[in-house]
């Protein structure tokens, strides 16, 4: 509108706060399930106020819900093309909705783009890859989707009899869904000591993104533990995970900063699937061992000889132990 004309006739007169009061009320209305009532709400928030991140996520989330796919992929656009929000989180919206809309080559050429920009955090990686090899399936008429399972919240399970890589996916779009209904399998799984244990901390990571603080019980790798997922440290922040991250920089990245790489990676691994379990041993320690580890997977044997001594005790023993078991798990063939 012309601001010459727009003075004349009289500016619009916005009472206060009322895009917040919008915000709130959509998202609670979204809360309580009641996703048209929220996407009206929040699509008036977001004539107020289009470039807000909160509002945002807020009204494709609702749009989704209500599977107005079209809609919220549009908006999901204009957020990457405009940086509007988390790059990844955003991202991962958007492909969650080219999934419902079948749009499985975009999928792939979405996610194949991404890791050819070799920007992917560590912690997305895994799961883009599950998405990546999913559509891939399905684009070539391998794979059938499981979407009527997804949305239909009136099944009485979403994850039994799927595979891996189903369940997977499905958990994945749990992040942005209503998981009321699905509690109860959500800690079945959680309690099942032959659940696959990166599953168990994609469930895990769920709960704690919704703010669960009702106690769970986690079954996993031979440990039990109760824990109330809200209050849990990120992965990737607790002190065991930085203090070997730390060790591992003091005792690698200097002389051997290529092996110092790979061991991190498998650190990063291995504490992903340990999650919300840690090795108790001293980071040193731990340290030690996986750089051993390493430079026997990538035979430099002049580390491994002086890293021999270190390793040879019962303890240091006990953790290569645990490490080759968790390696054995780290890429499951699904």
């Amino acid at each position: 509108m012309n601001k010459g004309n727009q003075e004349g006739k009289g500016k619009i007169v916005q009472f206060p706060g009322l895009k917040d009061r919008l915000l709130e009320k959509g998202v609670q209305a979204l809360e309580k399930g009641e996703v048209h009532e929220s996407s009206q709400l929040l699509a008036q928030a977001y004539e107020l106020e289009p470039d807000n991140p909160d509002i945002n996520t807020a009204l494709v989330l609702s749009l989704y819900e209500s599977k107005q796919y079209d809609q919220a992929g549009s908006i999901c656009k204009e957020m990457l093309l405009e940086g509007i929000g988390d790059y990844f989180e955003v991202v991962d919206m958007y492909l969650m909705i080219l999934i419902q809309l079948h749009k499985h080559t975009e999928v792939v050429d979405t996610i194949n783009a991404l890791f050819d920009e070799r920007e992917v955090p560590f912690e997305k990686e895994e799961h883009f890859r599950k998405l990546l090899h999913f559509s891939e399936k399905v684009v070539n008429g391998k794979a059938a989707v499981p979407e009527k399972e997804v949305q239909n919240e009136d099944q009485p399970s979403i994850l039994t009899g799927k595979s891996l890589e189903e369940q997977t996916l499905i958990v994945a779009q749990l992040v942005h869904r209503n998981i009321h209904p699905f509690i109860g399998e959500l800690q079945g799984v959680l309690q099942d000591p032959d659940a696959h244990p990166f599953l168990q901390t994609m469930i895990l990571n769920v709960l704690k993104e919704h703010g669960m603080d009702k106690e769970v019980v986690v079954v996993k790798l031979g440990m039990e533990e109760r824990v109330h997922p809200a209050a849990l440290e990120d992965v990737f922040e607790s002190d065991f995970f930085t203090g070997v991250t730390h060790a591992l920089d003091e005792l690698l990245a200097q002389t051997n900063p290529t092996l110092f790489q790979h061991a991190q990676e498998l650190l990063k691994r291995h504490a992903f699937l340990l999650y919300p379990f840690t090795l108790k041993e001293e980071p040193d320690e731990i340290a030690a061992v996986y750089a051993y580890y390493t430079a026997g997977m990538f035979a430099d044997t002049i580390l491994e000889e002086e890293l021999k001594e270190q390793v040879e005790n019962s303890q240091a023993k006990g953790i290569l132990s645990r490490l080759t078991e968790l390696e054995e798990i780290s890429s499951p063939n699904i």
